[in-house]
């Protein structure tokens, strides 16, 4: 099981397998061959709101590719850019380095696979002002001899207002807005767990609640407290097309499959 919005929890680890060669073989064609596509839900975001990211790896091709699926920020295959006058400059987009290794396999022609990841950390670093920025993503093979490169696609960062600016001010004024929407420090320090209990409790309206909810309910996992996880996590799969549902509801069976191993006599 793997969760790709945050590092705080988990890491998954493939391995490679033998027969590479013999799948390279038989496949006519590259890596280059691939398509990788870069997506967000939205085009605009205000300050410091995380952003969700939808990267597509397909076989537009009519021909078999090789390739591998360890689509994950934090691993050593994928990366992502911000255009700049200077040139692409990569943008820190995981906590940790994942020891991840994937296996090679066969993508038939139209075969495609996709993951969701959050940025959310570092994002006074990487969209310091208001403004339009450029991404894009970098996918390399198992090798790391071949890359694919998305199309870059615009995000718009507003200045936030009423109760959006409200609660950016909170978030400077109680915590950092480098690293609260990933829950590391509310999982070690009592103190900042308060104040994003806090948080959701005053700004789950804002463009910030959904994140700030989903932080809190994986940080109380991540402490044990899987009654009120649970409460939070069931309040994001009621909201319509939340993009991160899927991790949700991993989480709903990890507590139901905890809650009752602890509950045996």
């Amino acid at each position: 099981m793997k969760f790709r919005r945050h590092a705080l929890l988990l890491a998954a680890v493939f391995m490679i397998g033998p027969d590479f060669a013999r799948i390279s073989a038989q496949t006519a064609g590259q890596f280059q061959d691939f398509t990788l596509v870069l997506e967000t839900p939205q085009t605009k975001y205000v300050e410091f709101q995380p952003i969700p990211l939808v990267i597509t790896l397909k076989n537009a091709t009519q021909k078999s590719l090789v390739g591998h699926s360890v689509l994950e920020f934090g691993a050593s295959y994928l990366h992502l850019y911000i255009d700049t006058p200077d040139g692409p400059k990569e943008v820190p987009s995981s906590l940790m380095t994942l020891d991840m290794y994937g296996s090679a396999r066969v993508f038939q022609p139209g075969e495609q696979i996709k993951e969701t990841a959050s940025l959310n950390f570092m994002l006074d670093k990487t969209f310091p002002n208001p403004g339009t920025y450029q991404l894009h993503v970098r996918f390399k093979s198992l090798d790391y001899k071949d890359t694919v490169t998305s199309k870059p696609i615009d995000l718009e960062i507003v200045k936030p207002d009423g109760l959006d600016a409200q609660a950016l001010q909170f978030i400077r004024d109680h915590s950092d807005t480098t690293y609260f929407f990933t829950g590391r420090r509310a999982v070690k320090d009592a103190e900042q767990l308060k104040v994003l209990e806090t948080f959701v409790a005053e700004y789950v309206d804002s463009s910030y609640g959904d994140d700030a909810l989903f932080t809190l309910a994986e940080v109380q996992f991540a402490l044990r407290d899987y009654a009120k996880a649970r409460t939070n996590f069931e309040k994001l799969l009621k909201k319509p097309d939340y993009v991160f549902a899927a991790e949700v509801s991993d989480f709903l069976k990890m507590i139901e499959e905890r809650t009752r191993v602890a509950e045996r006599p």
